[in-house]
């Protein structure tokens, strides 16, 4: 049902979008094509858990020491171009370059957008609406709800918990995503589909002996509105993937002043033949900004329960600052302290906790 609801939405979003006739066509201007980006380095020491790093004496497991200090890139190229169509409607087109050694695809994101009246529809290989429309704590600094802390703090292959709220099983791959426009409420909804997890541009293999690719379906309802120096941000949303994973989350933001304060909460469970299990996660935190300063905490905790009387748990927090140097280049410094638990085996190698001090200077241009 929601399937055939997209389709029919997006049939209709491309229909307002091009009902202007061949010679509206042919008069807009063509794109031109702009250079963006990001550049970011840092620089952290950490400490890990020495039962973690060394290995149980009693088995013959291989220690994984790491060094107290890491050196971490991350950059990209944006590559976009626009032109505004005679009927009012905007197209536009992005192109993301990886621009780090360490990265093996070259290509992160490549989608073509229209917007107007009708709201906006994205084509390509983009985020998907739930995680355009997501509200999530404020992290000052280095995130806690993605990986970032992983470059200092191991993760243990057996922890398969996690902390981050995301409803975002499809990530980039290519899709079909459709936000509208912005109601008098301040509501807007966010619908999105994604044929296959693989960017493959033949048909997806999600049937038979060889079915190997899954499906995802986004549904987000988001709301947002601003008096004065206060505002209220809020979404709700859920994806069912076709491996029979279905996940709901929420979330929302409250700033009054210079202090903004939010987090959201996740679900997530797995009904297939030979998994059953459940995954939660939430995170918390509050900012304050004063001039050119941006003070702010942050938790975030996941748990994975097995059916089995095994949980996996995952335990974050941090304390950031931030200092916004000049027009596009900011320096953060960052503390976390992790704590991963493997609810299964109990030996030292197989979980781990430590923390690390995490120093970034990041351009963007």
């Amino acid at each position: 049902m929601l399937k055939k609801f997209l389709f029919s939405t997006t049939a209709l979003a491309v229909a307002g979008a091009f009902a202007f006739g061949a010679d509206a066509n042919a008069a807009a201007k063509p794109i031109k094509i702009g250079v963006g980006g990001f550049m970011t380095t840092e620089m952290g020491y950490s400490n890990n858990d020495g039962g973690f790093e060394t290995g149980d004496l009693n088995t013959t497991a291989i220690s994984n020491k790491r060094s107290d200090f890491n050196n971490v890139q991350d950059s990209e190229i944006y590559f976009t171009g626009s032109t505004t169509l005679d009927n009012g409607v905007a197209l536009s087109i992005t192109i993301q370059l990886e621009a780090d050694q360490v990265d093996t695809a070259i290509i992160d994101e490549s989608y073509m957008k229209m917007t107007g009246g009708f709201g906006d529809l994205r084509l390509g290989s983009t985020t998907g609406t739930n995680s355009v429309l997501k509200h999530i704590a404020p992290y000052v600094g280095i995130g806690l709800d993605g990986t970032a802390s992983d470059n200092y703090i191991s993760v243990p292959a057996a922890v398969t918990a996690s902390g981050a709220t995301n409803a975002s099983t499809s990530g980039d791959a290519n899709k079909i995503a459709y936000i509208s426009p912005r109601f008098a409420n301040g509501a807007a909804v966010g619908i999105s589909w994604t044929p296959s997890t693989v960017n493959e541009n033949t048909a997806p293999v999600t049937g038979g002996n060889d079915a190997d690719q899954a499906q995802v379906l986004e549904l987000a309802l988001s709301y947002e509105t601003a008096v004065g120096t206060s505002s209220v941000k809020l979404d709700v949303a859920a994806e069912d993937v076709s491996n029979n994973t279905r996940k709901f989350r929420g979330g929302g933001l409250i700033g009054v002043g210079p202090f903004t304060v939010g987090g959201s909460y996740s679900r997530q469970t797995n009904d297939s033949d030979d998994t059953r299990d459940k995954t939660i996660a939430y995170d918390l935190g509050v900012s304050y900004v004063m001039g050119a300063y941006k003070f702010g905490i942050a938790t975030v905790k996941g748990s994975r329960d097995f059916g089995n009387d095994n949980e996996d748990e995952e335990q974050k927090w941090s304390v950031g600052a931030q200092y916004t140097i000049d027009t596009g280049v900011t320096g953060t410094l960052t503390y976390v302290n992790a704590d991963y638990e493997d609810g299964g085996s109990g030996l030292a190698q197989n979980s781990n906790d430590g923390h690390a001090l995490i120093g970034q200077i990041k351009v963007s241009f």
